[in-house]
């Protein structure tokens, strides 16, 4: 069995099996375009997604995921199913109850949000081109007024709130707290880089006391992701 699909709240959550598992699981939280559908899903599909699935499989990963509600821009009803899948995995799967959480650009809003309500079982984080701030993110989609009603009302729709209310909302939130204690690495692919992430990220490591690992890649070395990926990870399995 390579994978298996399962509802909770009317949302598809998958898992996917290695041959030889190691005992070690990764949840993975996708950008706003993620999917995962009854017999399918987007890191099924996309070639470059699929290629990390499989590279982190032959290392024995169990990793799963879940459809979320489609981009939820880390909303507090796709963190309780974040909650509630890990419970559920837990339940069902052999494996060690401190996972790995591997994200991807509006991900990284829920994975922050649950690395302070898990804590100590996230093992370590790795976020791909991740955003950090809704707040921030609101600042960079109003520059292009043609598509910022639509990403505002894709926000609202997330919350639940109307759209009206959404940037208000947004603007008065607090920024997230990351967890200081779980390490984490980024991986930033040059050009889809704004000029102040790199600031970001130096204000980042001096604020924790874990450590930040940066990576940054050229677009044609996207294919070392999946390596840099499991080289993190596996640094921090030594306890189990």
């Amino acid at each position: 069995m390579e994978q298996r699909t399962f509802q909770i709240d009317d949302q598809w959550n998958i898992i996917y099996y290695p041959e030889r598992p190691s005992g070690f699981s990764v949840l993975v939280i996708g950008d706003r375009s993620h999917f995962v559908e009854k017999d399918s899903s987007f890191w099924l599909q996309h070639p470059g997604r699929l290629q990390i699935l499989e590279y982190l499989k032959s290392y024995g990963y169990t990793l799963f995921s879940s459809n979320l509600y489609g981009a939820n821009w880390g909303s507090p009803k796709a963190t309780d199913l974040s909650l509630n899948l890990y419970i559920l995995f837990m339940k069902k799967e052999i494996a060690n109850k401190r996972i790995h959480v591997l994200a991807e650009g509006a991900g990284t809003l829920l994975a922050l949000k649950l690395m302070n309500e898990l804590g100590s079982n996230i093992r370590s984080v790795v976020l791909i081109d991740p955003i950090f701030s809704l707040k921030a993110q609101l600042g960079k989609e109003k520059e292009n007024k043609f598509f910022y009603k639509k990403w505002l009302a894709e926000v609202a729709a997330a919350y639940e709130l109307e759209p009206a209310e959404c940037e208000n909302y947004i603007l008065e939130s607090e920024e997230p707290v990351i967890a200081e204690k779980i390490p984490m690495k980024v991986i930033q692919v040059f050009g889809s880089m704004r000029k102040e992430q790199a600031s970001l990220y130096r204000q980042i490591q001096l604020a924790r006391k874990a450590d930040l690992q940066l990576t940054y890649l050229l677009p044609e070395k996207r294919y070392k992701i999946p390596y840099q990926i499991q080289k993190f990870f596996n640094e921090n399995e030594e306890s189990l």
